[in-house]
């Protein structure tokens, strides 16, 4: 039986090593969510938009947040408002990778916008009509985080909007919500990334009405296709790209019979949330690959000449 020589098997095995480096070198993770929100109204059981006098009393409250991070540095903007607009946030990247209000889906992938976590929210209009305002709000929030590099990085964004409406009305009837939505998340996880690697974009939104005596809730609406069905998610196992991107959908949800002179609280929730990470170091393929191959080679030729 003939024994290898030592120094060949050395050299096979850098070169198996650099092999296996370029194998595995992309460490590439992205998740985008965005969610418009758009006619938002409350209607009468006649279909016809709620006027602010309607209302005995009416007290409302909306907050707005935007936070983006990366690699535990963090950016976050809070504003309180009827209409809130929030600022873009982002940590990573020297300028912001979109402009403000910007809330057009990234192109497709793998080409990845760079290493950056990045949050938006911008609301306009009412949900009911308020002198020769006409009843139609609308709300756009965004989430991205994006990670272009090797080694450990993390990236999370999220942007909340908070709406509360305290009232009381003068005539007992139900109270309707309508809307039209536009959801989309998606998220990226490069071949070979490894199991540190994961990307998940997700969706929130909520409505609900409660009387404030009693605790009853007589609207409680929250879509699967903007909270769980939404949910895209990759990781270095389950590698490639996950979208959900419906297009435009109608909403509406009815409430129970609310009586007039009691006091009810409506709260909407809406929230996009992004997250990517890649834990475990990657080696760059290119110059250590290509030296283990020629390596390999010359050790294989010089055992043949002897």
């Amino acid at each position: 039986m003939k024994l290898v020589p030592t120094s060949l098997m050395k050299h096979a095995a850098i070169a198996g090593l650099c092999l296996a480096a370029m194998n595995g070198a992309r460490a590439d993770a992205f998740a985008q969510s965005v969610l418009l929100i758009d006619n938002f109204r409350l209607l009468h059981s006649s279909g016809d938009a709620f006027k602010s006098t309607d209302f005995t009393t009416l007290v409302d409250s909306v907050s707005a947040r935007a936070t983006a991070s990366l690699n535990g540095v963090s950016s976050t903007a809070t504003l309180d408002g009827s209409t809130p607009d929030v600022a873009h946030q982002f940590v990573g990247l020297p300028t912001a990778p979109r402009a403000e209000n910007d809330f057009a889906h990234f192109s497709a992938l793998p080409s990845l916008p760079g290493t950056f976590g990045y949050a938006d929210q911008n609301m306009t209009g009412s949900a009911m009509t308020i002198g020769s305002q006409q009843a139609g709000a609308r709300v756009d929030t965004r989430a991205d985080a994006s990670l272009g590099s090797d080694g450990k990085a993390g990236g999370e964004s999220d942007v909340g909007t908070l709406a509360l409406f305290k009232f009381t009305l003068g005539t007992s009837e139900t109270m309707s919500i309508s809307f039209d939505a536009r959801p989309m998340t998606q998220a990226y996880a490069s071949n070979g990334s490894g199991s540190g690697t994961n990307a998940i974009a997700r969706l929130a939104w909520s409505v609900n009405i409660k009387n404030v005596e009693t605790g009853q809730l007589m609207l409680d609406y929250s879509p699967g296709k903007l909270n769980g069905e939404s949910l895209s998610s990759r990781n270095g196992q389950a590698f490639g790209t996950s979208t959900f991107d419906p297009g435009w959908l109608n909403f509406s949800a009815k409430s129970l019979q609310l009586n007039a002179n009691d006091t009810y609280m409506l709260t909407i929730n809406q929230g996009t949330f992004a997250n990517a990470m890649q834990k475990t170091a990657v080696p760059e393929p290119g110059s250590l690959a290509l030296f283990g191959l020629g390596l390999l080679g010359m050790s294989l030729m010089a055992r043949r000449r002897k």
